[in-house]
């Protein structure tokens, strides 16, 4: 009995990684500070003035869905990581679902530059053998740093592109890079909802014209 006691109270170890790459420090800080100094005022205000007009149980459902998809965010900001070991590759990113990929499988990485208004975002994109996209890296959230270690690390087949690229560039070269909340369906799903939220404060802000 003792033995079998033994046995049972054996716990696989957690998976531990050659190398851990995170999101920059000041992305973390950054969204944090606007969460704290923007979205709560705001909300606050949302639900206050709907109280007159007898709307603050609508306003107060949309801050708190709202509430949670920013709290869903900041926790995914908190635990991503980029992990590789000897044997295995994986990608648990802010916005994009996780992935779990065999090292062996990555045969080059393409790092490019994004051309942006205000600076540039160093892109890394990971290709199997057959040109299968496998993953990606903005500079932006991992660093340039973090993206060398990672490069580094795989020591695999790394190519640069000569001249910076836009963003609809990338997407037309590479069209399976593009992350969910880059194509057009999810960006149109947004604008609806933020059409629908503003119709909805301006149905509260007339009523209030009205009542008066």
């Amino acid at each position: 009995m003792g033995d079998m006691t033994a046995q049972a109270a054996i716990r696989p170890r957690p998976q531990t990684w050659d190398l851990v790459v995170r999101p920059r420090t000041a992305l973390v800080r950054s969204t944090v500070l606007s969460i704290v100094f923007s979205a709560v005022p705001l909300a606050v205000a949302l639900v206050w003035v709907s109280f007159p007009f007898r709307l603050w149980a609508l306003m107060a459902t949309v801050v708190a869905v709202l509430a949670v998809v920013v709290g869903a965010v900041a926790v995914r900001i908190g635990t991503a990581y980029v992990g590789v070991d000897a044997t295995s590759v994986a990608v648990h990113g802010v916005l994009s679902r996780t992935k779990q990929l065999d090292r062996a499988c990555v045969d080059r990485v393409v790092l490019v530059e994004r051309a942006a208004l205000d600076r540039s975002v160093r892109e890394l994109l990971a290709f199997a053998e057959d040109g299968t996209y496998l993953f990606r890296m903005r500079s932006d959230v991992w660093g340039r740093s973090g993206q060398d270690r990672v490069v580094e690390e795989l020591g695999t087949t790394v190519l640069q592109e000569p001249r910076a690229l836009s963003a609809r560039e990338i997407a037309e070269r590479w069209p399976t890079s593009r992350a969910w909340f880059e194509r057009r369906g999810p960006v149109i799903g947004v604008g609806l909802a933020a059409v629908v939220l503003v119709g909805a404060l301006l149905a509260v802000e007339t009523a209030g014209l009205l009542a008066r």
